[in-house]
């Protein structure tokens, strides 16, 4: 008792002078986050349970086979709606399908697999949502690996051409972004990073070497400097494109582009990161004392666990100048890992791209959401994200992110602007008619309408428009 008294004593100081400690441990509850919801707008969350059975005989039968239900929130409703979903791996065995077709641009299938997996997950939830159409949405399990904005409904339309979608890790989000933190730096853009100093020049493509084993504690499965590194001109010419809209930005290009500039920034209003990115499949980790895997097992349970899972905050991050020689900085090698990530200082910062491959991946875990780059940007901080489901065009993705940034300095909200680029791109007659100060550089529709151009980014966190920088 007197220790919980002197806990609540200490957590009043501390609110008191901090107003993101107050964010962090305020009391969540079910009225508060409906109060937080916009006006006409509806928190749609899923999870996956297995379906606990009390009379059942034998232990190994008390619990069925994982199952997901969606829970609908709504501004306007005090009450919480839900509805069951199908058996989980029926619907996990679609999200293969449709992560495969999303991938290939070439895939003629993909609306029909978009269709599939709709029917299973969102058709039940529309009943709910009713007229609704602004849905704030946290996934669950293997549903964090798909843009929902990709799926495809009863009339034969992409979600994104009849709804605006906001990702969130959870409900409690929205009382979380509730405040409003002042910047401390300029935006920061990075692009085409010179990733062998030993030349100016880029070095070819080639396919990259097996992974190795490294101990410590902080071991990876892979030496990053055995890969060589694809140039990505359009990663430059994302960049100094976007300086043009961001008057005042600081643009760092090739051998600028390092690991170590970006530790070393103190929450700019934005970070824009255009390079590689990666998430890596598991090693068999050493069974060694200092091997640092994340569980959150504890007594027997944890002491039974196999040591054979790496961090997964260590198997997702982006590549940087310097890694052919793992020399970026004193005491970095040009690879920032989700683990290094979640170490930044972006309280304050505004807005998140990492515009590169796969940065929207990680190690999935139910109930707990992605454990990579979308969960380390969160621990660090930042108000918003935008990430990448799978391998993406550098030409396409240069365009799309410079009709998002023209959108935003036009005043658009983070969530309506991503959603009314990837309209653009796909050619729907859902599109906003732009005015002048609007007009992106994105390509006709028939070059970009495949969802493999425009669905990979997925907007996380806040949703509204962007303040502006301080005077």
């Amino acid at each position: 008792t007197r220790l919980a008294s002197d806990v609540a004593y200490l957590e009043d100081q501390v609110s008191r002078r901090s107003a993101e400690f107050r964010s962090l441990v305020q009391p969540v509850t079910l009225e508060a986050v409906r109060q937080a919801l916009p006006a006409n707008a509806a928190l749609v969350e899923i999870a996956s349970y297995k379906p606990f059975n009390p009379k059942a005989a034998k232990a190994s039968e008390r619990f069925g086979a994982p199952q997901y239900v969606a829970y609908v929130l709504k501004r306007d409703t005090a009450t919480v709606q839900f509805v069951d979903l199908v058996a989980a791996n029926s619907i996990d065995a679609d999200i293969g399908k449709l992560r495969a077709a999303l991938q290939d641009p070439k895939r003629n299938d993909v609306k029909t697999l978009a269709r599939e997996l709709d029917e299973r997950v969102m058709k039940p939830v529309r009943a709910l949502l009713g007229t609704t159409r602004n849905v704030f949405l946290s996934p669950d399990g293997a549903l964090n690996l798909i843009p929902f904005a990709a799926l495809v409904d009863e009339n034969g339309r992409y979600l994104v051409e009849s709804c605006t979608l906001n990702y969130l890790t959870s409900g409690r989000d929205l009382l979380r972004l509730q405040l409003a933190r002042a910047s401390r730096g300029v935006p920061l853009l990075m692009g085409d990073p010179l990733y062998d100093m030993r030349t100016q020049e880029p070095p070819v493509a080639s396919q990259p070497q097996g992974p190795i084993q490294q101990p410590g504690a902080n071991r990876r499965s892979t030496n990053f400097a055995l890969f060589t590194y694809s140039p990505l001109p359009g990663t430059g010419q994302e960049a100094r494109a976007l300086q043009t809209l961001l008057p005042g930005a600081r643009l760092l290009l090739q051998q600028q582009a390092t690991e170590a500039a970006i530790k070393q920034t103190r929450a700019p209003r934005i970070l824009h990161v255009a390079t590689h990115g990666f998430f890596l499949p598991d090693q068999q980790a050493a069974d060694d004392t200092d091997t640092r895997a994340l569980s959150h097992k504890q007594g027997l349970e944890r002491a039974a666990e196999k040591k054979d899972q790496e961090n997964p905050l260590l198997r997702s991050g982006i590549v940087l100048a310097g890694v052919k020689q793992q020399r970026s900085g004193p005491g970095e090698d040009g690879v920032l890992t989700a683990l290094e990530v979640a170490g930044l200082d972006l309280w304050g910062t505004q807005l998140v791209v990492l515009s590169a491959c796969e940065t929207g991946l990680g190690d999935v875990r139910n109930g707990q959401g992605v454990y990579g780059l979308r969960r380390a940007l969160l621990l660090a901080g930042s108000e918003t994200q935008v990430i990448s489901l799978w391998s993406v065009s550098d030409n396409a993705t240069r365009d799309l992110m410079v009709g998002f940034y023209k959108r935003l300095q036009a005043g658009e909200a983070r969530a309506e602007a991503m959603r009314n680029v990837q309209l653009e791109m796909l050619g729907s007659n859902s599109a906003p008619s732009s005015s002048p100060s609007q007009t992106t550089s994105v390509a006709p529709a028939s070059r970009y309408s495949h969802p493999y151009f425009w669905a990979p980014f997925i907007e996380s966190g806040a949703w509204t428009t962007m303040r502006a920088p301080a005077r």
